[in-house]
Parts: structure tokens; sequence; C-alpha cells
């Protein structure tokens, strides 16, 4: 699977407003809610926190990828949003987030190795540090696709 496969700009967010973790995380369920990617924001969410309670999320560098698998997915996506506003977050290295990459998979047994594929996926391009300076700066959801895409 490509990443190009389940990058779509309607649910990527460029300088979004967020109050906290859970602001973001409400947005972005929403934004996937709104374009069939879930059946429900609260349960999603609900499942999402089920994974974070497992251990953190906030990689460092000021990204954060939550994710976990939830029977509320109804399509395998990513919502990205860039933050106007740096977040508090649990993070390896204690720093704030303003950036995150929320996976929305299916609880659905067939969707693991995908999840997991793409997870890995999305964390290598992002240990690229010049390319990760270059997605912050991203002007539109589709230069985000774009940067994210490049192989």
């Amino acid at each position: 699977m490509n990443l190009r496969d389940v990058l779509d700009e309607k649910i990527i967010r460029i300088g979004m407003d967020a109050k906290d973790k859970d602001d973001a995380l409400h947005k972005l369920a929403s934004l996937l809610y709104e374009h069939g990617y879930i059946d429900d924001v609260e349960g999603f969410v609900k499942d999402v926190y089920l994974r974070e309670s497992q251990g953190v999320t906030g990689i460092g560098q000021g990204i954060a990828i939550p994710h976990g698998k939830s029977e509320n997915a109804k399509n395998l996506g990513i919502a990205i949003a860039t933050l106007k506003d740096p977040i508090e977050w649990e993070t390896l290295d204690g720093e704030r987030v303003d950036t995150i990459f929320l996976f929305c998979v299916s609880s659905d047994s067939n969707f693991e190795r995908n999840h997991m594929l793409l997870l890995s996926r999305v964390a290598a391009r992002l240990a690229d540090e010049e390319l990760l300076e270059k997605i912050r700066r991203a002007l539109s959801p589709q230069e985000m696709i774009r940067l994210l895409a490049e192989e």
C-alpha cells in the first residue's frame, strides 16, 4: 500500500486552531466523520484514547501520531493537521506538538497489516528533519500530500 492511497486533501488542515489535545482529536475526528471515514465521532475518539492509555503517541520533534483501531472506522485514512499554536501532548521528548497525524483504521483484523505498514512508512518519512520542516511550512493540503507521498 502506498501513502498516496490513503492521503486525502479533504481530511488535512493547515494552521488548525486547537486549544488542547482533546480539541485537536475531536476536530480531526469530525473531519473524518464529515467525509465518511468514520460513523461516530465520540466512539472513534474513545478508541483513540484507549490506545493513548497504552503508550505515548507524541514521537518527538513536535509530532504526534495518535491511532487506534475502531469499529467506527469505515475507511482507511490519515487525518493530518499542522497547528496554529503548539499544544501540550504526552511526548517522548517532553515538547509540545504542532503537527498531528491521526490514523483512522478499522478494528477489522484485515486492516491490521495495512495499519502497521502505514504507520511505519509515515514514521520513516518523518524521521527526515528536512522533510519535517517542509511539512510544517506546507501551505495547502495538496502540497502536504505531495511532500509525504514522494518516495
